[in-house]
């Protein structure tokens, strides 16, 4: 691939950047379908900005940084146009709302008061939860079936969280892209770690 190229996961970050200031507008005026596509959209471009990132060889510590960050806000923001479509079921389901939020403000702050920075690990368990997400969200999105969406999101969250905060936990040092807390621990007693998978 050409000079060109390098710059492409850079470029599905910003595209993710930029939807965090458009899914709010889609929920507000209601357009559930469009909503339910971008949230796709930003899915597929995650997965495939840390394929291209590394098979490029430029899949930096920053680069990782950012695509963390610009992944928490989106779905801050994808839950916040969900409230502006479907207020009653996000309203009959905000206690899973809040235990997400407090779920990730956990182990935030648990990497914070350890390494001074925010999280990058990138773990398989995350990307469960984003595909726990992509599947909630649209089917609210789309459909309105709260009990259903909401169940899955939960069930994605915990498995992330118990996973996020044992490998902050266990990490000797900030690390980025560890892909579980199984990985963490072998970090902490100095043995390899296999760091490639998908996303």
């Amino acid at each position: 691939m050409g000079a060109t190229a390098k710059h492409i996961p850079a470029a599905l970050i910003a595209f993710r950047a930029l939807m965090i200031l458009v899914v709010p507008v889609l929920g507000w005026y209601g357009h559930g379908t469009f909503l339910a596509l971008i949230i796709l959209l930003v899915t597929l471009s995650d997965i495939f900005d840390g394929i291209i990132a590394r098979r490029l060889g430029i899949s930096t510590v920053n680069l990782r940084k950012a695509d963390s960050t610009v992944d928490l806000f989106f779905w801050l923001a994808s839950m916040t146009a969900l409230y502006f479509l479907r207020p009653d079921a996000v309203m009959r389901n905000i206690v899973i709302v809040f235990y997400a939020i407090a779920a990730e403000v956990l182990e935030q702050l648990i990497c914070w008061l350890r390494f001074h920075r925010m999280t990058a690990t990138h773990a398989r368990s995350a990307k469960f939860m984003g595909l726990c997400l992509l599947i909630g969200m649209m089917v609210l999105a789309c459909y309105g079936s709260s009990a259903i969406a909401f169940w899955i999101i939960g069930i994605g969250i915990t498995v992330s969280i118990f996973d996020g905060c044992a490998i902050v936990v266990l990490l000797p040092n900030w690390e980025a892209d560890v892909p579980s807390a199984w990985e963490a621990w072998r970090l902490r007693r100095g043995l390899p770690v296999r760091r490639h998978w998908l996303g």
